[in-house]
């Protein structure tokens, strides 16, 4: 798992950072991006030629954007529930 908040991120490797981006892309969008190391601290995304600095920014937004997107389903699931529930009183 990629975390963000470590003293070296050098020992982030580009396949780590690409697998990470994949899970976190396929958790919110639903498919698969299209991600490839350039070089360097280069990564090709979706048309985009993006930097590692950016790309693990991306990483932690969309993974705050799943975390959130999974908050709410349970929420409307308690509340689904809730409905039925009163629904068959």
């Amino acid at each position: 798992m990629l975390m963000l908040m470590v003293d070296n991120e050098s020992t982030l490797t580009p396949q780590i950072i690409a697998h990470s981006y994949e899970r976190a892309f396929r958790e919110v969008h639903g498919r698969d991006p299209q991600i490839r190391h350039v070089g360097g601290q280069w990564y090709y995304i979706n048309g985009e030629t993006v930097h590692r600095f950016a790309l693990l920014n991306e990483i932690t937004r969309l993974r705050d954007l799943a975390q959130q997107q999974r908050r709410t389903q349970a929420d409307r699931s308690v509340i689904q529930r809730l409905i039925a529930k009163l629904r068959g009183i």
